[in-house]
């Protein structure tokens, strides 16, 4: 379908700027997209490259300009370098909040995971969590500023759900201070679930670790 649509309705690529889709193959093989092990406030989980340049205008992209288009292509590299030992994990969107969810139509964690789901063999998505208020957007905030910000941002809802001893994998788009994983991860964990991680596209970090990466 997409190949039909950029026939008669091409779309420029997001990295080039050339038409014929919005992430071309060229761009996704130069994309530095490698899972890495990190952390957050004592929870574990992954990021696939360092938030900045490409992958910071794919998110905007995507969040702001309405872009899901991107998404197939991003979650497709995504679980090229998906960890082995999540190969069977639910994955859990992180919401984003009511007004923002007004504002934008959809959840793009939601069809990221989902995104995921088709690619990763195993894998299932689960909407276990609900926002519970408006809060503000994190980026210009604080650290300080941003755990309040997301204090009570989240409830959980296991209706139904069987994790049956299966790794819950929390989905979101950037990492920072980790204040929105911690909150949400804190919230799943006093629902009674234990295996707890999280996968997001783009981490931000030190200069100096990202100078030093390969």
């Amino acid at each position: 379908m997409n190949e039909i649509l950029n026939l008669f309705l091409p779309t420029s690529c997001i990295g080039c700027h050339k038409l014929g889709g919005p992430f071309c193959n060229d761009c996704q093989s130069n994309f530095p997209l490698v899972a890495r092990a990190t952390s957050r406030n004592e929870v574990s989980g992954f990021s696939f490259c360092s938030y900045g340049d490409l992958a910071a205008e794919v998110i905007n992209a995507i969040k702001e300009s309405g872009q899901t288009s991107l998404i197939g292509p991003v979650s497709g590299l995504m679980a090229k370098a998906w960890p082995e030992e999540l190969r069977s994990a639910v994955l859990v969107p992180i919401p984003s909040s009511p007004a923002n969810y007004k504002r934008r139509g959809y959840q793009h964690t939601l069809k990221l995971a989902n995104a995921l789901e088709k690619r990763i063999p195993g894998t299932e998505t689960c909407a276990l969590l609900r926002s519970e208020n408006n809060r503000l957007d994190q980026a210009g905030l604080s650290p300080d500023e941003r755990i309040r910000n997301v204090m009570g941002a989240f409830r959980a809802d296991l209706r139904g759900f069987q994790a049956e001893g299966r790794a819950i994998v929390l989905i979101d788009d950037v990492l920072t201070t980790g204040a929105t994983v911690s909150s949400a991860a804190k919230v799943l964990k006093e629902a009674g679930i234990e295996q707890l991680s999280f996968c997001v596209l783009a981490e931000t970090r030190p200069k100096s670790a990202v100078a030093g990466s390969v």
